[in-house]
């Protein structure tokens, strides 16, 4: 453990911490378990960042837009500290999907899937309205709370590294796209086209994963391969295998998110109408298994 102080934006007040662990890493930035000891007594996840490559900053301004949405983690501060630049978000307790999806044996079933699904929507439809674009839409970007109610858990956004800001055109510059090459969309990669369609095309490789616990397009490419797998996305006129065993809304719901023409694509507003998650709440509930 390594205990530290440093002074808030220069006032009286300081920060004082214990750091307990490496969390792991996002897209620009190292994530650790921190027990704050002052000015208040909780656990946080501090991200941090050399300040003279730091993105930090953008990312806490991107963060503060959402402060009112309960599906997307929470930012609380931004500060500089030891020359590094430093956020401190809310703790997931139940680490991202990712983890999760390894809890429940690999695969998570329909039932759950309808659930998660709603809340990665909800919240992408916060981001979408407000003219953002996540651009990193992947398991290890949804941080799993545990639910304040009931038996279910509650999933959250994180990570807005690489997200679109309004009128932000400076991918167009970019040697290649941005974002997690698996789980990009065919005028992302072909054309670096960035728009909210892209959110919801990843959004249907997620609930691919969650269902079959496998990456999207491992099962037909080699997904380490970036040439190979830049080539299938963009200029195929494949999508990734659709699970079999997923019920006729399942499947139907994924064909929405894989138009592979983005002008067809649903909408995250859309989406949230269709049957696959207009269930019934009492007959299909998430189950809360014993997973933290």
């Amino acid at each position: 453990m390594e205990s530290g102080s440093r002074a808030l934006y220069g006032s009286s007040s300081t920060l004082q911490w214990i750091k307990m662990k490496n969390l792991g890493a996002g897209s620009n930035g190292v994530v650790e378990l921190v027990e704050m000891i002052n000015p208040a007594h909780m656990l946080v996840a501090v991200k941090t960042s050399p300040l003279s490559v730091s993105s930090l900053e953008r990312e806490y301004r991107i963060l503060e837009i959402f402060f009112d949405c309960p599906y997307v983690v929470q930012c609380y501060v931004q500060f500089p500290a030891f020359g590094r630049d430093n956020l401190i978000l809310e703790y997931a307790q139940g680490g991202d999907l990712f983890d999760l999806i390894e809890k429940y044996g690999g695969r998570i079933p329909e039932s759950d899937v309808r659930c998660y699904t709603k809340m990665i929507l909800q919240g992408l439809s916060f981001v979408h309205r407000r003219g953002y674009v996540h651009c990193d839409i992947k398991p290890e970007n949804i941080l799993v709370f545990p639910y304040q109610f009931g038996n279910r858990y509650n999933l959250k956004l994180a990570d807005f590294g690489l997200a679109k800001e309004p009128g932000d055109d400076t991918w167009l510059t970019l040697e290649r796209f941005r974002g997690t090459p698996a789980y990009m969309s065919p005028e992302s990669v072909k054309n670096r086209e960035i728009t909210a369609a892209l959110d919801i095309w990843s959004l249907g490789c997620v609930v691919v994963e969650m269902i079959t616990g496998e990456r999207p397009w491992e099962s037909s490419v080699d997904i380490n391969d970036l040439d190979s797998l830049a080539t299938r996305i963009a200029w195929s006129r494949d999508i990734p295998d659709i699970p079999r065993n997923m019920s006729p809304d399942g499947r139907d719901f994924l064909m929405k998110c894989f138009a592979r023409d983005l002008r067809e694509r649903w909408t995250a507003d859309r989406l949230m109408t269709h049957p696959f998650l207009t269930f019934d709440n009492k007959r299909s509930i998430c189950k809360r298994y014993e997973l933290f």
